[in-house]
């Protein structure tokens, strides 16, 4: 659990003064999270899009991206998806809907 703390600490520390809640539509903070979620890659963002759902608390963000340090025809995902979920203006779902950072060392489940 420390580690996890610590891992949000750490990516707090990078967002800080990039994500401004009362100036950035959810869209574009969806956008700015995939950016963070691949530090070492170029994504030049593009659409970005939201919707309320059932819940009239919970609104879901949806952004694309190409990555401009993959050449097209390039090893590797050019061309990025993300989905972020948030509850009262906070994110509480993130994932990856096309490209996207390979799994980490024991992320995957069991066989």
């Amino acid at each position: 659990m420390a580690i996890g703390s610590l891992a949000g600490c750490t990516w707090s520390q990078q967002m800080q003064g990039r994500v401004v809640p009362d100036t950035v539509s959810l869209a574009d903070r969806c956008g700015l999270i995939m950016q963070a979620a691949m530090p070492f890659a170029d994504i030049d963002l593009g659409d970005r899009t939201s919707q309320g759902s059932a819940d009239v608390r919970t609104i879901v963000a949806r952004a694309a991206g190409t990555r401009g340090d993959i050449p097209e025809g390039g090893a590797g995902e050019r061309n990025l998806a993300v989905e972020c979920t948030f509850t009262d203006n906070v994110m509480t779902a993130f994932r990856w809907t096309k490209g996207g950072p390979p799994p980490s060392r024991g992320s995957e489940p069991p066989k």
